[in-house]
């Protein structure tokens, strides 16, 4: 395993004797019926409701301002704070309105996130739980340093620029670990000469690659904390080319692995915070209506006559055109079913059903007619801080640890022709092959560029429901009603210059569109990524796996004096040994990976972030 305390040389195949940190790339048990007081069902957080999601976004907008950690202790401050907040407070819906009660144990939270802060650092915790961030984490000599060992692979003729494909030539790939990687039955282990296959695994099939592995270097982390290069080499950084981003890698490294051992230690904990509502000794938050769901109010019928008149008579064409939807839809699913079962696919799934209006014009005018009733009692926060936070005590230490880590250097490149960035996609990164746990981006350069985000969102469990139909309260509550995704997005960091962020792989994230501030002048956005490898998982690196790349091997071969005397013969008998990956063939494996990738994030987003909240009879 990676965390033993000596170099290694090929790792086992096995699956690994130690438990591995949460991570994405699991299945859902089979759909059953839980309770009230049931405990969860998976290894994924319970929901958060609305208004604790609000207390978190209001907790991190404080902890956005600058010195916050000095200025919250400042009672005229903080009571300017307060008043700020309650006026904001007066426009919002009742399910989403911050109580007293919530105002004061999020501004009583601040002390113990200013006790987890690390002022030599800056390390604190982000927007939500597992998320650390930091400004001023990597010091001015070490990042001049950087970007002058980054220049060289940046100022190469256009011709040779790795573009990104599929980015209009916006996304510049200094260093990907999409080429040159692992290729299952092809790529051979440096000592034995075996060619490598897939690691066994306890994770399904369909999370995992047959073909493709990114490929990770070993770094070891001293017991004072100061990191080394283990490997060789480092995937796509020529060792000698650039002794330079060689060296000073590992000393960047060695920065993030405090904000690593965070991630992990929140990981380790097992399970999510606290809450910080008050659930009067239940699990989950109980019912909203006083006495149960069986006594939530109903329009009575000339409230309802009035709505039919004005919300489905007047749409009669959308009527008949929902009525001929739906019996398509059910005679086209039948024959879909018809053919499936009969050549016995068991990939074959039932299409969800379309949008039909006129229920979603009932609900629609139900929830509005609803919240004017008054009569909700909505769950509030306990009264004041009671800890949680100072729980989450720094447990994992890396040091004395071998840690296989996947580099990745990428530039977002704008001009006046080109003035725009789209934003990414909602993702967590590789697959069960990589095992990644936990990823760290520095945004050690932007120019010319408006103001971009990091958001991540979280697989959640299904909320607990009071009763059959409970659409209104599950929906005013979370946000998420019948036959929807059980999902939350739980915040953003602004991704500005020298910011660190270190964050699970647990979480999807997505990054927002920016554009050039000034559109005349060209713009640009450069960050250092490290993919980190669960430490409790061992798998084939740049230790155990050597160079690839066709143009590094003929240099180190032909610059020998031996080779020169050899035969011709021999020559080409010993090519055909070495069998080289050319530039032409590792893009062509590129495109393959990134197409099996992007049907991976497909296969994570149905099966962890896709599970649809079922409300129906049990």
């Amino acid at each position: 395993m990676a965390s033993t305390d000596h170099d290694y040389s090929e790792p086992t195949q096995g699956p690994s004797p130690l438990k591995r940190y949460k991570h994405p790339f699991t299945e859902d048990p089979e759909w059953e019926y839980y309770t009230l007081e049931d405990d969860d069902p998976t290894d994924k957080d319970t929901p958060r409701t609305l208004a604790e999601l609000r207390m978190c976004a209001l907790s991190a907008a404080i902890r956005a301002k600058p010195n916050w950690w000095m200025k919250f202790r400042d009672e005229e401050i903080r009571a300017k704070w307060r008043e700020e907040i309650k006026e904001q407070e007066r426009e919002m819906p009742r399910n989403l309105q911050l109580t007293e009660n919530m105002i004061n144990y999020t501004m009583g939270e601040l002390e113990a996130y200013a006790a987890l802060r690390d002022p030599e650092a800056g390390i604190e915790s982000g927007p939500y739980e597992r998320i650390w961030q930091s400004d001023k984490l990597i010091p001015a000599s070490l990042k001049a340093a950087l970007v002058s060992a980054i220049a060289p692979l940046e100022s190469m003729p256009d011709s040779q620029k790795d573009w990104h494909p599929g980015s209009d030539g916006k996304v510049l790939d200094v260093v990907h670990p999409s080429l040159y990687p692992v290729v299952y039955g092809r790529t051979a282990a440096r000592d034995t000469q075996n060619l490598l296959q897939p690691r066994a695994s306890d994770v399904a099939a369909m999370f995992r690659s047959e073909r493709f592995q990114w490929l990770p270097s070993d770094f070891r982390v001293e017991a004072d904390g100061a990191v080394r290069l283990l490997s060789p080499y480092i995937n796509n950084i020529h060792p000698e080319d650039h002794r330079a981003l060689t060296d000073v890698v590992p000393k960047v490294l060695e920065q993030a692995v405090p904000m690593f051992e965070w991630v992990l230690s929140d990981l380790a904990r097992g399970t999510q915070l606290p809450t910080r509502l008050d659930l009067k000794g239940h699990k989950f938050p109980q019912c909203i209506w006083p006495g149960g769901v069986e006594n939530r109010p109903e329009p009575d019928p000339e409230t309802n006559d009035r709505f039919y008149a004005e919300h489905v008579r007047l749409r009669a064409e959308d009527r008949r055109r929902y009525q001929t939807e739906r019996a398509q839809f059910m005679e086209d699913a039948h024959t879909k079913w018809l053919a499936n079962r009969a050549r016995e696919d068991e990939h074959w799934q039932e299409p969800p059903y379309p949008d039909f209006r006129p229920v979603g014009y009932l609900n629609t005018f139900l929830y509005a007619w609803l919240d004017k009733v008054g009569t909700q009692v909505w769950p509030d926060s306990k009264p004041r801080y009671e800890g949680g936070l100072g729980d989450v005590r720094k447990r994992v230490d890396l040091r004395g640890k071998t840690l296989q880590v996947i580099v990745k250097l990428a530039n977002i490149v704008l001009t006046p022709k080109k003035p725009e960035y789209g934003g990414g996609t909602w993702h967590v990164e590789g697959m069960d092959n990589e095992a990644i746990v936990s990823t760290f981006i520095y945004y050690y350069d932007t120019e010319n560029i408006t103001e971009s985000t990091l958001s991540f969102r979280n697989a959640v469990n299904e909320p607990r429901y009071h009763g059959q139909g409970d659409t209104y309260c599950m929906r005013r509550l979370y946000d998420i009603a019948a036959n929807e995704i059980c999902v939350q997005n739980v915040g953003q960091v602004t991704t500005k210059q020298d910011r660190c962020i270190a964050f699970p792989n647990l979480y999807q994230h997505l990054v927002s569109p920016f554009r050039l501030a000034n559109p005349t002048r060209p713009g640009h956005r450069k960050i250092l990524v490290f993919f980190l490898v669960d430490p409790n998982v061992t798998i084939p690196s740049a230790t155990t796996v050597g160079p690839q790349q066709e143009a590094w091997i003929r240099r180190a071969v032909e610059s020998t004096d031996m080779w020169w005397k050899l035969p011709t013969d021999l020559h080409m008998m010993i090519w055909d040994r070495l069998d080289p990956m050319t530039e032409e063939q590792a893009k062509r494996y590129r495109e393959e990976l990134m197409g099996e990738r992007t049907q991976n994030v497909k296969t994570v987003d149905k099966q962890r972030f896709g599970r649809w909240f079922n409300l129906c009879e049990h």
